[in-house]
């Protein structure tokens, strides 16, 4: 068995802040591939757009 030492710093990916869009909404995200999460939607007319799968939500 091959043992590890731990790292001294902890692998810790950065991030950075966005600005949000006005009219930003946290809504539940219908698809699969958001898992049926909250996810940040942003205005697309009368519709929202998913940032993260790119699907629109709302009236047509």
């Amino acid at each position: 068995m091959k043992l590890r030492r731990r790292s001294a710093v902890p692998d810790v990916t950065p991030f950075t802040l966005t600005r949000l869009v006005p009219g930003t909404r946290w809504l539940v995200c219908d698809t699969t591939q958001c898992a049926h999460t909250t996810t940040r939607h942003i205005p697309r007319g009368a519709r929202y757009l998913c940032t993260s799968c790119q699907t629109l939500k709302g009236d047509q």
